[in-house]
């Protein structure tokens, strides 16, 4: 954490120095004379149709929060070491010592990759999140040689395009059921086939990408699939299950539609309807599973009894 620090005073230092001491557009410790950093920001892209609104994650599952993507080529990583070790050497006379010993052995490392080309030195990054600066402050080192093209092993925290598409499905954002109660205006009566119509939501997909890189990409589709019904507190009947819930038209069929029968009059307190629409996700990775999509929404109704006259 002392280098860290480090990197952090020289953020500091740079934004007052200007523009000249500026690194790479992705980070690292500096700034562009507006806006100053302390460590590497995310060069990781998303976009796609569902990439817009707030992320449908299962409780249960945890995507990616920091890994280490591609950061200097040989020069860079030079000009980065250097301008880190002046900061730190300025710093005071008892961190001289650390600063030329750090600076040496860093300058060691870098070396060995004389002559190789492209985005050779990667930086540990992080997702912004709370759980992402637990994950970067708690990963050594915060930087690694990796070459210009990663391996793909897991659990290494090098970006792959599992990774990729992992933080495009964390980022896929699914739609409430939109719904429709037929009879209309909240009342139903008892044995009485209460239509539920659910609006048929469009595809969407997801892209995660860093760009510059072809094979640093990943894309995953979501797909609309079962519609489910439940009835709190209530003797009813449902009959749902299905892809599709279509909003109720005169002369439909009622096998195709998805309703709810109730048994007994809700005693003028409404009963609540929660619909949950299932989305299935998949990717173009191969051999990676996602976990699906739950995205629920609720309606309230009051179920009255068939009054009936009976003339004696």
């Amino acid at each position: 954490m002392r280098l860290r620090a480090v990197i952090v005073a020289a953020a500091l230092v740079m934004a007052i120095a200007g523009p000249a001491y500026a690194d790479p557009p992705s980070g690292g410790g500096g700034g562009d004379g507006q806006n100053y950093y302390a460590y590497v920001k995310s060069l990781v892209h998303v976009r796609g149709t569902g990439a817009h609104g707030t992320p449908s994650i299962p409780n249960n599952w945890d995507p990616p929060h920091c890994w280490y993507q591609p950061e200097y080529t040989y020069e860079e990583m030079l000009a980065w070491a250097q301008r880190i070790f002046f900061v730190w050497h300025h710093q005071g006379p008892e961190d001289q010592r650390d600063a030329s010993q750090w600076y040496q052995e860093t300058l060691a490392q870098i070396h060995q990759h004389a002559g190789e080309g492209g985005k050779i030195f990667w930086f540990l990054a992080d997702d912004g999140t709370d759980a992402g600066w637990a994950c970067y402050t708690s990963t050594d080192p915060f930087w690694i040689y990796v070459g210009p093209r990663p391996p793909a092993n897991p659990n290494d925290k090098i970006i792959d395009p599992t990774e990729l598409a992992q933080i495009a499905r964390a980022n896929l954002s699914l739609p409430k059921p939109r719904i429709t109660i037929n009879p209309p205006n909240g009342r139903s009566f008892v044995g009485l086939e209460t239509w539920v119509g659910v609006q048929d939501p469009r595809n969407l997909f997801v892209e995660a990408f860093v760009p510059g890189f072809p094979f640093l990409h990943a894309r995953i589709d979501a797909t609309p699939s079962t519609v489910r019904i439940d009835v709190h507190g209530a003797d009813a009947t449902v009959h749902a299950d299905r892809a599709t819930c279509p909003v109720y038209r005169k002369g439909a069929a009622e096998a195709n539609a998805c309703w709810i029968r109730f048994n007994r009059s809700s005693l003028g307190a409404p009963y609540t309807i929660t619909v949950t629409r299932i989305w299935q996700v998949t990717t173009d990775v191969p051999g990676v599973a996602l976990p699906q999509g739950q995205v629920a929404a609720t309606t309230t109704i009051v179920i009255d009894e068939i009054q009936s006259n009976v003339n004696g």
